[in-house]
């Protein structure tokens, strides 16, 4: 791995440790995924731990029937998916479904060492359990979203956050990808984008949305 991609994580991730880094570069694999990639899925073995450089991911969980699925949060660059983590060091296969939002740039590590680094490197340690804390209190933010906001809510701030993401006023999702995202159907998605369309509060085009506010 080139010396860049090492300081372009330390930069993101902040890592310290000289020998984390050495271990990150020597065992490490630089991987690039296009928008609509699928990193993981239900039933699939986990066979490395990312850690995003750049772009961003969506985890969501989907029903038995496999047609409907619940947004839990997006990854970003500076983080790592805690479910992987969690099969890799349980030997458990994914629960969760990992697609790419944008082109996204990732270093790879093999489970084996990001299994073994638990021990090795304490700031490997700290970086993972803060890792499953953060992703614990999104899952808690989706959960208190379904539980608690009505669904023109859970969509106005869906939207917000994508853009964010993006820094950008525009979300490029069609409706039913939307829908899948919140756990709805198409039909109600559309009436309430056209609501919030009436209100000003964006702009509707093919697959694409424009937030005013």
């Amino acid at each position: 791995m080139m010396a860049h991609r090492i300081q372009d994580i330390q930069t993101q991730f902040g890592f310290q440790s000289a020998e984390l880094l050495a271990d990150i570069e020597r065992h490490g694999h630089f991987c690039t995924f296009s928008r609509g990639d699928l990193i993981a899925e239900p039933g699939m073995p986990v066979e490395f731990v990312p850690l995003i450089l750049k772009g961003n991911l969506r985890v969501m969980r989907r029903d038995e029937d496999h047609d409907r699925e619940l947004f839990l949060y997006f990854l970003t660059a500076g983080s790592t998916c805690s479910s992987t983590i969690n099969c890799c060091m349980t030997g458990k296969k994914v629960t969760v479904e990992v697609v790419v939002e944008e082109e996204t740039e990732m270093v790879c590590i093999p489970n084996t060492y990001a299994s073994s680094w638990i021990k090795t490197h304490p700031e490997w340690l700290e970086f993972v359990l803060r890792s499953y804390q953060l992703r614990f209190e999104e899952a808690l933010h989706a959960l208190d979203e379904v539980a608690f906001r009505q669904l023109d809510e859970r969509l106005w701030n869906f939207l917000l956050e994508k853009a964010k993401l993006s820094d950008s006023q525009t979300v490029e999702m069609s409706h039913s990808d939307i829908a899948q995202a919140l756990h709805s159907s198409r039909e109600v998605v559309s009436r309430l984008l056209k609501k919030l369309e009436s209100e000003q509060r964006l702009s509707l085009g093919r697959n694409r949305i424009e937030i005013l506010q």
